[in-house]
């Protein structure tokens, strides 16, 4: 039983068979169920009992974005209201001007190295491993480029020993708590050769916005990201919006 359990699916489409039968074996269950989804007039949203809407209008690429952001947005919201987090409430007041002003930000620093790369490494740590994990699934599907996005922390272990100067690393550092390790492995990456581009903190190589929440900065550092993968693909004659083998609406069971 789920009784005391609450149980929250996020979908763009909310179309999923695995998804709409997640949801109604939850909430019959006991679960209290609450759905994120851009489409509320969907299976997923009519199984469960609270409607989240992303709002995002329709999601004409494949490869999903705005929803993406819309999502994490949402949920940070979700976690503000039932935390009654005044500090993530402010920060999520911020964070629409804070997208617009990362439109702006230029990461194409990182295209001559991907256009080389024969596997690229995405890292964050803590709130940013979402966001590391995300970009690596737009690289594979968008330049169709052997990705992964994994912990800071696991480039300390086995997936170190396979970098080497074709798997560039990307990764994401945020102002909090994890902050001293993600800056101390920069540190022995550059001394090690690997191409390390580095968003945030005082030895960030991506052009970046001041410092502001843990929770949101992950969010808004998708933004310069998308772009630059946008950048790459079509500079290599790739449709950014259609990947190849892929369809809008994946029915996963």
């Amino acid at each position: 039983m789920l009784r005391d359990a609450l149980f929250i699916v996020i979908s763009q489409s909310g179309r999923s068979p695995d998804l709409v039968a997640a949801t109604r074996s939850a909430r019959a269950s006991g679960a209290r169920t609450i759905a994120v989804v851009n489409a509320t007039s969907s299976p997923v949203a009519d199984e469960a009992e609270f409607v989240v809407p992303i709002d995002a209008g329709q999601e004409l690429s494949v490869a999903a974005t705005k929803t993406v952001i819309g999502s994490m947005a949402a949920g940070a919201g979700l976690v503000a209201e039932l935390a009654e987090d005044r500090a993530l409430r402010s920060a999520l007041d911020r964070l629409p001007e804070r997208l617009h002003r990362a439109l702006a930000l230029d990461w194409s620093e990182i295209v001559d190295d991907l256009a080389k790369a024969s596997a690229v490494f995405v890292a964050a740590r803590g709130l940013g491993l979402g966001s590391a994990r995300e970009i690596a699934l737009k690289l594979s599907e968008i330049l169709r480029l052997p990705s992964i996005g994994l912990s800071a922390a696991e480039l300390q272990h086995g997936p170190r020993a396979a970098l080497s100067s074709r798997t560039p690393v990307v990764m994401m550092r945020l102002m909090d708590e994890t902050a001293a390790t993600v800056d101390a492995l920069a540190e022995e990456l550059r001394e090690q050769k690997i191409a390390l581009h580095l968003c945030g903190g005082p030895h960030g190589s991506l052009p970046w916005l001041a410092e502001d929440d843990p929770a949101t900065d992950p969010i808004t550092m998708l933004v310069p990201a998308y772009r630059m993968i946008e950048q790459a693909a079509r500079a290599r004659g790739f449709d950014p919006d259609r990947p190849p083998r892929l369809s809008k609406i994946t029915e996963t069971f």
